[in-house]
């Protein structure tokens, strides 16, 4: 059997791998007491899946981009009315699943860069919460209340989306 890479796994396997984050994610009031479709919940994802995708491709002393999206989902999510918190545990949530996502295929992965890659992971995904919960120091207050009055409508469909999600 040919070994494949992780950025390949997560690519192929990244409708389980959101489908199991969102049953997770719904099993916690600490994060549902926010109510979102799970279209709305899940649609930043692809982009971070692109993010860490890109990011495994990367040499490994490059630098990593300013993950924009992540700034953008702080935005929504606070405005949405997430606090701080909730979007750490949502991080956390991610790291899991994907692990677990990399642990099912394990041995159809090239261990010899599993290690490494596991790493950049971990590193991305928090290099985007940083990125987000930083939303929460320099958006206005009044935005907070406004969208919670009348919450934003994200654009792009989550199916669509999804999709579109690109690996190396």
């Amino acid at each position: 059997m040919e070994l494949k890479s992780v950025a390949t796994i997560l690519k192929r396997e990244l409708k389980p791998t959101v489908k199991e984050w969102l049953r997770r994610v719904n099993l916690l009031p600490s994060l549902t007491h926010v109510a979102l479709s799970d279209e709305d919940r899940a649609l930043h994802l692809p982009e971070v899946f692109r993010d860490v995708a890109s990011r495994l491709c990367l040499a490994a002393d490059a630098d990593s981009p300013i993950p924009v999206a992540a700034i953008a989902h702080g935005q929504t999510r606070r405005n949405q009315g997430y606090s701080r918190s909730m979007l750490v545990e949502e991080s956390r949530l991610l790291e899991v699943v994907i692990f677990q996502t990399l642990h099912l295929h394990r041995a159809e992965l090239d261990h010899d860069r599993l290690l490494s890659d596991i790493i950049a992971i971990a590193d991305e995904v928090d290099l985007q919460l940083t990125q987000a919960v930083r939303c929460f120091e320099t958006q206005p207050a009044q935005a907070v209340l406004s969208a919670t009055i009348n919450p934003p409508r994200l654009s792009v469909g989550y199916e669509a989306a999804l999709s579109e999600a690109v690996c190396c």
